[in-house]
């Protein structure tokens, strides 16, 4: 479940960069699109996608069990993080688009 999470998250980031990068060349002439802090929001959650990929596979009962503390938490924390920044598109997951959140 965890690589398709990943997935998912990557590919509606990938989504949303394009519409913002799309509004800004589609606004008319005079108009300003401020979209200063959507960006960086987008690579600040692609950041924290990355960092759990390294350590996804501890976030098991089993990887838990083969690790130590530390690692196991932080793969935990990281996991729970990326789980509820994928519920941001929970409409696209109600329509079938990716993940199952029962996995």
């Amino acid at each position: 479940m965890d690589q398709k999470v990943i997935a998912f998250v990557h590919r509606k980031l990938d989504d949303d960069e394009h519409h913002v990068v799309a509004l800004q060349a589609l606004a008319p002439s005079g108009v300003e699109v401020t979209t200063a802090s959507t960006i960086p929001m987008i690579d600040m959650i692609r950041v924290v996608l990355d960092l759990y990929a390294e350590v996804a596979h501890l976030d098991t009962t089993e990887g838990a069990k083969e690790s130590d503390p530390y690692a196991a938490g932080r793969a935990a924390g990281l996991g729970l993080a990326v789980r509820n920044l994928a519920l941001i598109y929970r409409a696209d997951l109600i329509f079938g688009d990716g993940w199952d959140q029962c996995d």
